[in-house]
């Protein structure tokens, strides 16, 4: 490993380790884990979302500016698809 990509990775993982954790959710869902986090560093609050299955984990990060148009999109979409199921 070079300098630098040692430096970036050691930068990203420095920045992560001062997240601070405000508020956790879990869910399971058949065999998948869900967790919901919010969390916060220097440059603000953001939502930490993360599913775990089967040995592989994947995480979608929103940040705070993002919270309302997010929560929109998803209660959108689950209302059409609660409606056209009907």
């Amino acid at each position: 490993m070079n300098d630098d990509s040692y430096h970036s990775y050691s930068s990203a993982y420095r920045q992560y380790s001062h997240d601070q954790s405000l508020e956790v959710r879990e869910l399971q869902i058949e065999r998948k884990f869900f967790t919901a986090q919010i969390r916060e560093n220097e440059r603000g609050k953001f939502l930490r979302l993360t599913e775990e299955a089967q040995g592989r984990r994947n995480t979608v990060i929103v940040p705070a500016s993002g919270f309302k148009d997010f929560a929109d999109l998803i209660n959108d979409i689950l209302s059409t698809e609660a409606a056209r199921t009907e």
